[in-house]
């Protein structure tokens, strides 16, 4: 099993401060503690963190909510209506650039 990262919690007042590591997260928004009963099981944290930019990178396809619909364009589209090739595609997708 890989090793599982050490979290503190420090709150002061109303600052809450988390560090994974010893390296403190920035633009933490909400942290949620949980630890079941039995002494086999490992405590979970959730954090919310804001993001200015958010960047995916993976083979998956994820649906994106509808408010992002005018944003982006199916690359099969641009396939189907003529303005990249196949072999375009494929060399972008290549080189990361999709």
């Amino acid at each position: 099993m890989e090793k599982l990262p050490q979290v503190v919690i420090r709150n002061k007042g109303r600052v809450t401060k988390v560090f994974v590591d010893g390296e403190e997260l920035k633009g933490v928004k909400s942290v949620k503690f949980s630890h079941g009963a039995l002494d086999t099981e490992f405590p979970v944290v959730n954090i919310e963190l804001l993001a200015e930019q958010l960047r995916l990178e993976t083979a998956q396809i994820f649906a994106l909510p509808e408010v992002y619909h005018p944003y982006y364009v199916s690359s099969d589209k641009l396939v189907e209506l003529g303005i990249l090739t196949q072999n375009q595609l494929d060399e972008l997708l290549c080189r990361g650039l999709l």
